[in-house]
């Protein structure tokens, strides 16, 4: 089983506690799901990787967050290909729309949101003892922490339509 580094685990709970600070800002219905094995029923253990938020969209339903504390790597954010898979089964599963926040660790104005749907047609590349697919920061939502996440949704949308 892998096991993240204590330096490693600290970055991903302050990237949680950042954008649950967030949400509770922006003042919208979210829930934190646990993680615990036992939340999953026994068919789909190891299979499928819960988010750690939904969040509610009044009169529209809801969106599902994976909240990571990424680095860019030469403006390239790093997902690993099996994490993906199985968050995409979640989301199939469940019926939900699924977005990666990437928390900036080199800002805490703002993180990115990268669409699910966005990673799992990708080519996965080796790097390293891994493969990853590759999202290049050009393509990721900029998310700004003035900005209220009803509002992020918004220009989310807006932008998408100008694609």
């Amino acid at each position: 089983m892998f096991r993240l580094s204590p330096q490693l685990k600290a970055k991903g709970e302050k990237a949680e506690a950042d954008f649950r600070a967030w949400l509770n800002r922006s003042g919208v219905a979210f829930l934190y799901v646990e993680q615990s094995p036992v939340t999953v029923p026994n068919a789909f253990r190891g299979r499928i990787k819960r988010p750690d938020y939904l969040v509610g969209i009044p009169h529209a339903g809801s969106l599902a967050f994976d909240v990571k504390a990424k680095t860019l790597y030469e403006g390239f954010f790093l997902f690993e290909l099996g994490e993906v898979q199985k968050l995409a089964r979640f989301a199939k599963l469940f019926n939900l729309t699924v977005y990666f926040a990437c928390m900036d660790t080199e800002s805490d104005d703002r993180h990115w949101w990268v669409p699910l749907t966005d990673l799992i047609h990708r080519k996965p590349e080796r790097r390293g003892k891994r493969l990853v697919l590759v999202y290049p920061q050009a393509e990721a939502h900029p998310v700004f922490h003035n900005r209220s996440f009803l509002d992020a949704v918004f220009d989310m949308n807006v932008a998408a339509l100008d694609r």
